[in-house]
């Protein structure tokens, strides 16, 4: 589908390439890593490792080096409409009071919050220590910003419409899947999580060097065991409940429509939502 079928409030959920998107598409159970929203002017809005920002749509659906495919999802109102012009602008004034969000939050962050929803545990030694390290940097205290997936959800949820809340977009609690563990690039692996474990000093050089290093820094430490990674997932889900609304496995009946805490929505429950359909898809790199 063309660009210029979209509307202000779209949806926009892409499969982006590299290990961390493959980790967060498998701890989602579902084909996509990343979430963004149409809003004036041609662009799209997202969260990224630079802050929350403002992007061409022109230029995202050229970046097939980038993303393996990009799908548009439409929400749609209690009867199944699309929603009125007036209501699409409050979402769009919405999303823009987060535009440069100082702290944003990284691939890593939002792959520790889809965890804490989840629970299924990676079983090499390595990845497990990476699951508990991204747990930590799905902690509130820790990570001031919003994941892809909250961005958007909060721009339909606490936009300026009565009642409030009322488009809000209901999240269906699903139950855990089986996908096969994607086949992980080690290297590249360690290349993404670089600049995420060792952030690089005022000269941007690399604290240690080389990516590598990172592997080293994990390889280092004693994996952590079931018990270990259940205890960081309940912590997450802890500091979140003081915000209300959470939603952890267990409280809601498979199912059942509910308002989330908005750190915890993924991109996968943004296209599982009773709330939004598909329109298409825009982008596709060839073998995909």
């Amino acid at each position: 589908m063309s660009i210029d079928a979209l509307q202000e409030g779209d949806i926009l959920l892409m499969m982006g390439d590299g290990p961390l998107s493959e980790l967060i598409a498998w701890a989602s159970d579902g084909p996509y890593s990343h979430a963004a929203i149409v809003v004036d002017g041609g662009d799209l809005l997202e969260a990224s490792f630079a802050g929350v920002r403002r992007s061409p749509l022109a230029a995202r659906v050229q970046e097939l080096a980038h993303y393996h495919f990009i799908d548009a999802w439409r929400p749609v109102d209690a009867q199944g409409g699309s929603c009125s012009a007036d209501d699409r602008r409050r979402v769009r004034d919405q999303a823009g009071t987060m535009l440069g969000a100082p702290y944003p939050v990284d691939q890593l962050a939002l792959f520790g919050a889809i965890m804490a929803v989840r629970g299924k545990w990676p079983k090499h030694p390595l990845l497990r220590t990476l699951v508990r390290f991204a747990l930590d940097r799905a902690l509130p205290s820790e990570s001031q910003g919003m994941v892809c997936s909250e961005v958007v959800y909060r721009a339909w949820a606490e936009c300026e419409v009565s009642p409030r809340g009322r488009l809000a977009l209901p999240i269906v609690e699903g139950t855990r899947g089986d996908a096969p563990f994607p086949a992980i690039d080690w290297q590249r692996l360690y290349e993404d999580i670089a600049p995420l474990l060792l952030p690089a000093p005022a000269d941007g050089r690399l604290r240690g060097g080389v990516p590598g290093d990172v592997g080293s820094l994990l390889d280092s430490m004693e994996a952590p065991d079931d018990e270990a990674l259940e205890q960081a997932r309940q912590r997450v889900l802890a500091s979140l409940d003081v915000r209300g609304g959470l939603r952890s496995a267990g409280r809601n009946t498979a199912g059942a429509a509910y308002h989330p805490n908005p750190r915890l929505v993924s991109p996968q429950d943004l296209a599982g939502s009773p709330g939004t359909r598909l329109l298409g898809r825009l982008m596709e790199r060839v073998g995909a």
